[in-house]
């Protein structure tokens, strides 16, 4: 599987006339990227269709989408026009309610996937449980052959989730993120590294560019001296990555976990002296 990762830089957005020029700017520079070549997928972050943070969440009645907005619309004409799957996130308006969502398009344009997420941050530098609600369901899709599940940032953070995803067949977990250089960065890319070797699956952590920002990593099921993970800059990078089902085959039986994990680890009793 071939994914184009785009860890782009996304400006000041606080009305729609300034989305929309973010947006015809970042189709133009996706354009180039896929100039000699179209991918299976292109995967860009976390509301990658804004600014990230408090101001600009002040002015989601001007940001946000119900999936037949302007929003939905150019990364829709963007695949059709491609020919590829987009994954995109994006302040999707659902009723009297808001959520920070993934959306899939397919080549032909059409919506194959929403995830919304499901645990809202508020620490940090993050301020979103103020603006967004949580989401009440899973993403298990197909591209190109491949089972993919979707998280979102600091959905990161709980075991089950990925635990879940794998159980329902993921063999690649999409993570965008808006990970910022508070207390929580540090430990990001660890956090990364376990879940996709304790579920024996590919994990691509995308963030969105800047100095404060960036860094984003893709992880493999099994991390050596010969399978090491992938880490970006901090500036605007469009990465090609090749993905293949032989690396998590390898991974699974040269590490059994399937095999010796114990199904009865809730049901255990704690030792107690006599």
């Amino acid at each position: 599987m071939q994914i184009l990762a785009g860890q782009i830089e996304i400006p000041v957005t606080r009305s729609r006339d300034d989305q929309l020029a973010h947006l015809q700017q970042l189709a133009a520079r996706m354009r180039a990227a896929c100039d000699d070549e179209v991918p299976d997928l292109i995967v860009l972050p976390e509301l990658a269709a804004q600014e990230y943070g408090d101001e600009a969440f002040a002015c989601l009645e001007a940001l946000d989408d119900d999936l037949t907005g302007p929003v939905c619309e150019t990364f829709a004409d963007m695949a059709r026009e491609l020919g590829c799957p987009i994954a995109f996130g994006m302040a999707r308006r659902a009723g009297d309610r808001r959520h920070i969502s993934q959306v899939l398009v397919g080549a032909d344009g059409r919506l194959t996937g929403i995830y919304d997420k499901l645990h809202c941050a508020q620490f940090g530098a993050s301020g979103e449980a103020a603006h967004f609600s949580p989401g009440e369901h899973l993403l298990v899709t197909e591209i190109a052959g491949w089972r993919i599940g979707v998280v979102i940032c600091y959905d990161l953070r709980f075991p089950e989730l990925a635990r879940r995803l794998a159980t329902e067949g993921a063999e690649l977990i999409l993570h965008p993120v808006a990970f910022t250089r508070d207390f929580s960065f540090a430990s990001w890319h660890a956090f990364v590294t376990t879940r996709a070797m304790e579920n024996q699956l590919y994990w691509l952590s995308l963030n969105r560019a800047g100095l404060d920002w960036g860094h984003s990593l893709l992880c493999p099921p099994l991390m050596d001296d010969h399978h090491p993970s992938l880490a970006f800059g901090s500036q605007e990078e469009w990465h090609w990555l090749t993905l293949e089902k032989q690396t998590l085959v390898e991974a699974r039986n040269r590490l059994p976990l399937a095999r010796d994990r114990r199904g009865d680890l809730d049901v255990l009793p704690l030792w107690a002296p006599d």
